[in-house]
């Protein structure tokens, strides 16, 4: 049976951010047109082409300084596993999707959870280390991975979830090549799990509740109205 499974790492700030991002957006066309506009300017005058073009140069760079934080903010990634290949996206803007990395899962070496002890031992190993992940801040649940390519060894970094990390161990048949602190990992993920199962069962156990005493007090209600119909009825006789 072949594996197929297939994360998506959601950004939920790209929502939040809506405004910064077309602020950043103007700013950015802003800086381009600016050093555009210097530059043709220079062409004009070219006695002093050296000048205009100094000029020019930091509004470009200010221009892809800004175009690079907003495609940050604004990318999120999936991950897609099968029997022999993680290949990995990136999607801008929630319109336009990358294909970024390709790993052959036999050339995968070491796999662990950032700052371990297995990823001190690795670390020095890599050649180039690689993000492909949107919660930076969130080092707990951010995995390393150590592969072989054709341009040397490489450490990328993800956020998988605990579907993908047990198809990873379903593909990957070396049982050495998980750090011992992917199992604690696992535990946090299920014991997160758990929790989240109990407390959607606490949720409907509540709402359950509620709608019950809502039942409660519209039956006495119109039980009390009942009543006061009935003491009607006995006056006018």
């Amino acid at each position: 049976m072949e594996m197929y499974y297939e994360q998506n790492v959601v950004n939920n700030n790209i929502d939040e951010r809506a405004k910064k991002t077309k602020t950043l957006v103007i700013a950015r066309s802003v800086c381009f047109m600016l050093g555009l506009f210097i530059l043709i300017s220079s062409a004009i005058m070219i006695t002093f082409f050296w000048v205009f073009l100094l000029l020019a140069i930091p509004f470009f760079i200010a221009a892809l300084f800004l175009g690079h934080i907003n495609k940050r903010n604004n990318t999120e990634y999936d991950y897609v596993l099968d029997d022999e290949n993680l290949r990995i996206s990136e999607i801008y803007y929630r319109q336009r999707r990358k294909l970024k990395h390709t790993i052959r899962l036999r050339n995968i070496e070491s796999v662990g959870v950032f700052d371990s002890d297995g990823y001190k031992k690795v670390e020095r190993t890599a050649d180039k280390k690689i993000l492909a992940l949107v919660n930076y801040d969130d080092e707990q649940n951010v995995i390393y991975i150590l592969f072989r390519s054709d341009k040397g060894r490489r450490i990328i970094f993800i956020e998988p979830d605990l579907g993908f990390i047990m198809a990873l161990r379903k593909v990957v048949s070396a049982l050495t090549v998980f750090d011992k602190s992917i199992s604690d990992y696992e535990k946090r993920l299920h014991q997160k799990a758990e929790d989240e199962k109990i407390a959607a069962t606490t949720r409907n156990d509540d709402d359950s509740d509620l709608s019950d005493t809502e039942s409660n007090d519209d039956s006495d209600d119109n039980n009390a109205e009942t009543e006061q119909d009935n003491d009607g009825e006995a006056v006018t006789e």
